[in-house]
């Protein structure tokens, strides 16, 4: 996550691999690369490579809002404190084939009327992150683009002032139209007037974020009095905890349901297994790569009842054996010795054709299968 509060810049994935150390280099860390992201493939340009901004730092510690009276209706002013000139953001200068990232000090843009701006305090990120910085896919810009969309931070300027001051987050999916056929379906996602972080709006990869109310995520103040130390973790929620929700209320898991996660290991798979269990009370069934099964930590039993190596072989042979594997595992979680049935779900969160062959064979007459990838 990007912690802006003590005046340096630092983030940290969730699955860390990637990470920034100050605000001078853009690094993988020592771990497994959880993310798939290559590390020998990375680009790592330090920032004296670039011609930096002829302008000081702006001054990041926080100050108390003064707010500003709007006298004239006709032309309303932005209320709240004042902005810095500049920021400091992490910048893909041009998009291409490897990681490009640096640290570079940009404009602050002052709000629009039905904009506000948000002073970030951390951003978690997303393996699509890296995905998007470097393209350039449709829409996105081919220049000076800035990642992020798993932001958290209170909105400081706006032209409403009861926003002034409010604890709010900025994730992928910003807003949509609300009357197209696919909003009205529930397909949010496919609406294709929705605008989105990073490609319609900038960015949380920066320390003031200027963005259309309707993209904001109004959160309770109460996640703020637990503490900073538990404010980052809820940047996960933004992505692949929307998206682990999503595929569990696709699957219709209810309680004492049996379900198979495949990709359990992963970010998603992770999250949909936790949620399936210890919010749905569902019993599951995590299946993964065998190195990734062989590392899971004593508490993995917060996500899983019953984990099982992904076949590694293709032939036939064994993918039956792995299918009764998992018809065995399904009887032993629901205590009976009647009809064999597979699960009442499978929610596939792998990113691999291995992860989606054969399937249909996990699964129940009349079940489930969502595919997130």
């Amino acid at each position: 996550m990007a912690d802006y509060i003590d005046g340096s810049l630092k983030a940290v994935s969730r699955d860390q691999n990637l990470s920034t150390s100050a605000c001078h280099d853009y690094v993988p860390c020592s771990s497994d690369n959880a993310m798939g992201v290559d590390a020998d493939a990375l680009s790592i340009l330090p920032v004296d490579q670039f011609e930096e901004a002829k302008t000081s730092e702006p001054d990041s510690g926080y100050v108390s809002p003064n707010i500003q009276e709007a006298d004239d209706l006709k032309h309303p002013v932005a209320l709240g404190e004042p902005l810095p000139s500049f920021q400091r953001a992490i910048v893909t200068p041009a998009m291409g084939p490897q990681l490009n990232l640096v640290c570079r000090t940009i404009p602050v843009r002052q709000p629009e009327p039905g904009e506000a701006v948000v002073r970030l305090y951390y951003s978690g990120i997303c393996r699509s992150d890296a995905c998007f910085s470097i393209g350039p896919e449709p829409g996105y810009p081919k220049h000076d683009h800035i990642a992020g969309h798993e932001g958290i931070g209170r909105i400081v300027k706006a032209y409403d002032a009861s926003l002034i001051g409010r604890l709010v987050a900025i994730r992928y999916l910003g807003s949509t139209c609300q009357s197209c056929s696919y909003c009205l379906r529930g397909l949010l996602t496919s609406c294709p007037f929705q605008l989105n972080a990073p490609k319609q709006v900038s960015g949380t990869f920066k320390e003031y974020a200027t963005v259309p109310t309707s993209c904001l995520v109004h959160l309770p103040e109460a996640l703020s009095n637990e503490g900073t130390y538990m404010l980052p973790y809820y940047t996960a929620a933004l992505c692949s905890g929307s998206t682990a929700l999503m595929a569990l209320k696709g699957a219709k898991v209810g309680p004492e349901h049996v379900i198979v996660v495949v990709g359990v290991a992963g970010g998603i798979g992770n999250m949909v297994g936790m949620m399936a269990k210890q919010v749905r009370h569902a019993k599951v069934i995590g299946i993964d790569l065998s190195h990734k099964i062989d590392q899971l930590p004593p508490s993995s039993n917060q996500f899983g009842d019953i984990f099982l190596s992904a076949p590694t072989a293709v032939d036939a042979e064994s993918r039956v054996e792995h299918a009764n594997a998992i018809i065995e595992a399904c009887r032993k979680l629901r205590g009976d010795s009647g009809v064999l049935r597979g699960a009442d779900s499978v929610i596939i969160c792998g990113s691999t054709p291995d992860a989606f062959r054969n399937v249909h064979y996990y699964v129940c007459d009349g079940g489930r299968i969502v595919c997130v990838g």
